[in-house]
């Protein structure tokens, strides 16, 4: 009898525990961000320092972690002194505080057919978020991350905290978007 049983458990089991693991191909993945602004845009990259990501055998996303690597946020679309200010700048406690907090994380809690569920934590705070993904190949995806900066403490010129900036403020939400991010 006990073949049997362990036939029937095989055949009980959710696909989920034969999930297959694969590690983020940071070489060949591109994390970029866009914050705006009353009078403009910037826009850069931020590198994944490690991750994974599970897949069961019907093709599911089951599981998954990311890192990113605070330090390694550069701007694009600035040139010679504009670009280091501003990405010191970015470093700084005004914003991401790099020096206490040198990595963001992103840990997958739920996944469905179009959307992705997880906590997204930014200067040790964690937060729910949801955003909807695309797989493009296999072990290949995009995404559009919309972000609310002042749940992570990241105020500068923020007219949610600071009513009297008048129009020299910068927007509240800012874009990271996966563009794309491959596994291997």
């Amino acid at each position: 009898m006990k073949p049997l049983h362990y036939l029937l458990l095989f055949l009980l089991t959710p696909s989920f525990f034969f999930a297959q693991s694969y590690t983020v191909n940071g070489s060949k993945s591109n994390i970029e961000w866009l914050g705006k602004k009353t009078t403009g845009a910037h826009n850069g990259t931020i590198l994944v320092q490690e991750g994974f990501m599970k897949i069961n055998n019907n093709g599911d996303i089951t599981d998954g972690e990311f890192i990113l690597n605070m330090q390694s946020i550069t701007c694009s679309d600035l040139k010679g002194s504009k670009k280091e200010y501003l990405e010191e700048h970015l470093k700084a406690e005004d914003f991401f505080n790099t020096k206490e907090y040198s990595t963001a994380s992103f840990k997958i809690t739920k996944v469905n057919a179009k959307k992705i569920f997880g906590v997204l934590t930014i200067k040790g705070i964690a937060k729910d978020i949801s955003f909807d993904y695309k797989q493009t190949e296999k072990l290949k995806y995009e995404a559009e991350i919309i972000v609310d900066r002042t749940l992570f403490d990241i105020k500068y010129k923020s007219k949610t905290i600071f009513k009297d900036i008048g129009d020299h403020f910068i927007y509240d939400d800012f874009i990271i978007t996966l563009n794309p991010i491959i596994f291997k």
